[in-house]
């Protein structure tokens, strides 16, 4: 059972850098032209790695859910806020507001106040 819960957070991780990857490849892509930004999107290896994560995350949720409550499984994604904000910050040397820190911090307080009525604390 524990493997399941590593799973989800293997999962957030997963989502989270693909959002970094995406965003880094994106950048990168300098034209407005459809067919070019298809064909420019197709060969770009962040792009690419990003969707292979994105197409990652889900099945390790499914294999979760197999003994996770959903109430929890569900509960993890939140943390994927976090992750970003501070991968925002240390990969792609974005600001972080005060409100970033205040929200990624009720956020954290949010998950573990939803989870103590579960036991996993």
């Amino acid at each position: 059972m524990i493997e399941d819960y590593i799973k989800l957070f293997v999962m957030v991780i997963l989502t989270s850098f693909s959002q970094i990857f995406i965003k880094i490849g994106s950048s990168k892509i300098k034209t407005n032209s459809g067919l070019l930004v298809l064909i420019k999107t197709f060969f770009n290896y962040n792009i690419i790695i990003g969707i292979i994560f994105v197409a990652a995350a889900p099945l390790l949720y499914f294999s979760a859910l197999s003994s996770v409550p959903l109430n929890i499984a569900f509960s993890v994604n939140g943390l994927g806020y976090i992750i970003v904000i501070v991968l925002g910050k240390l990969v792609l040397k974005e600001h972080i507001s005060v409100f970033h820190i205040t929200g990624g911090l009720l956020i954290l307080g949010g998950f573990i106040v939803w989870n103590l009525g579960v036991g996993i604390y």
